[in-house]
């Protein structure tokens, strides 16, 4: 008989992830029968929030996907050569801890992905124990991680630049797995991939179409189910809006014309939406020094309990040059790279102001993640995953790609942005070009520290990231599967 193995503290963590601790007063034995632990709504929930506590790991988006490995091949940082993250940080594929970390990531993801699909196996079957918004939320949301964590492992395990390919009907990427199984799921093509993606995120959109969040039924609606708290602060859940988000980026990935006016669509949705029912507010200069993460800009995030603990080895502040190899930082130059053009004075842009710590070295540590509970920081332990700036710039793209080029669009988009963040220098007259160049800066200068920036660069395929001395390629961008999956006759 199959089993699910439930780690006994990650049950302990479940708790802080759902932001209330009255629906798991009751311990689960470490080994429960699938008959017993989908037998009731309490199972389901506890599965579901199993996986984002999955994601949540150092594999994942807790470390590596977000401000480490991902992050470091944004090319922005100054990295020691005998830093952790020296080998990845640098498309170094072949050295042994590169590896580690392209079979841990790999292996990790994966294993999200069985939990969500051995929930969504019994969901149906079991639909008469849960009640029907419970089983609309929590199959939305099943859907929606594993569309979600695959789209992801064809970012990192696939080619980028998919919009300038020829043989995305014929070239095989990852295994699209959507059943709890024992048997070798086989390869897809890109389009077949992207296709299970876009239907993985449809279905979820169509099943949280009147969650909380979406604002579709007043907030009592939901109380005789929530007396525990489990639906609160949707935010920390891939919610309606996130989907949407999710949508906008798979769109943007793919490249064509169709595609980039979906991108556009579900990006819009999710400003006017989410301005019309005041579900995000752009945090300003006066505020983000004790909210540095932004975290009333999250369309989605994760709660990362102790994330103190992962983050103290590498963002140091005011450290000895030369001994510790694995701070996180970046130069002068470098950081000046990032943020020229970016006004002086009154109208300095407060990222480059407010967001980094100059050490006595000369060298520059991101602010973003900093966890200082004696400062007064607001929202400890959050880790985004898509925030509001995001969809601003998807839609400003939007209308310098694509059949639809609008140059006085793109402009009030990137305009917005850019004024949140105390940037008023005038770009009304910059060519299509100077634009492009301008929304790269903005994903380099607002992104640190979320590993959004590498996905971008390798989706439009440049060759020269700014910052970089390494000239990019298809083989540096693209993650190698581990070796256990080329010797099983996986091909990329």
């Amino acid at each position: 008989m199959k089993t699910i193995i439930i780690n006994i503290v990650l049950c302990a963590m479940l708790c802080t992830m759902v932001a209330c601790d009255s629906w798991l007063d009751t311990t689960p034995p470490s080994q429960v029968p699938e008959e017993d632990q989908f037998d009731n709504e309490f199972g389901f929930r506890q599965a579901l929030i199993g996986c984002y506590i999955g994601m949540a790991d150092v594999d994942l988006y807790g470390k590596q996907l977000t401000w480490y490995s991902v992050e470091m091949q944004s090319g922005q940082y100054t990295i020691h050569t005998q830093a952790q993250v020296y080998a990845m940080g640098t498309y170094q594929y072949t050295t042994e801890r590169a590896l580690a970390v392209l079979g841990s990531v790999w292996q990790k993801a994966y294993n999200v992905i069985a939990n969500a699909n051995n929930a969504l196996k019994f969901i149906d079957k079991r639909q008469g124990v849960l009640d029907p918004v419970s089983y609309r939320m929590i199959k939305g949301e099943l859907l929606a991680i594993r569309g979600m964590l695959h789209f992801d492992l064809m970012r990192l395990y696939g080619y980028g630049n998919l919009a300038n390919r020829t043989d995305k009907s014929t070239r095989l990427t990852i295994p699209y797995v959507t059943d709890y199984d024992k048997e070798m799921t086989l390869q897809q093509t890109y389009d077949k991939t992207i296709e299970l993606v876009i239907k993985d995120l449809t279905d979820a959109l169509e099943l949280l179409d009147d969650e909380p969040i979406t604002g579709k039924h007043p907030e009592d609606y939901y109380d005789a189910l929530n007396d525990d708290g489990f639906f609160n602060d949707r935010t920390f859940r891939l919610n309606y809006f996130a989907v949407k988000a999710l949508l906008a980026r798979m769109y943007m990935w793919e490249g064509s014309n169709a595609s980039i006016a979906l991108a556009r669509q579900e990006a819009l949705d999710v400003i006017r939406e989410g301005e019309r029912l005041g579900l995000y507010q752009w945090i300003t200069t006066d505020v983000v020094s004790t909210d540095p993460i932004h975290s009333t800009e999250h369309i989605t995030s994760l709660n990362i309990p102790a994330f103190t603990d992962r983050l103290s080895d590498y963002f140091l502040y005011n450290f000895l040059e030369g001994t510790e190899y694995n701070a996180i930082k970046l130069s002068e130059g470098g950081l000046g790279n990032i943020y020229y053009e970016t006004g002086t004075g009154e109208n300095a842009d407060y990222r480059m102001e407010k967001l980094f710590f100059r050490n006595s070295n000369g060298s520059y540590t991101p602010l973003k993640l900093a966890q200082d509970r004696s400062s007064g920081y607001l929202k400890l332990n959050r880790m985004p995953l898509i925030r509001l700036p995001e969809m601003y710039l998807i839609v400003a793209e939007s209308y310098l790609r694509g059949a639809n080029i609008d140059l006085t669009e793109a402009v009030s988009y990137l305009k917005t942005l850019r004024e949140k963040r105390s940037n008023y220098i005038d770009i009304s007259g910059y060519t299509r070009d100077e634009l492009l160049t301008c929304l790269m800066n903005e994903y380099r200068r607002e992104f640190l520290c979320e590993g959004v920036s590498f996905f971008y660069f390798k989706r439009i395929g440049t060759a020269d990231i700014p910052n970089s001395t390494v000239g990019m390629s298809d083989e540096k961008y693209l993650w190698p599967y581990p070796a256990i999956e080329r010797e099983m006759g996986r091909v990329q």
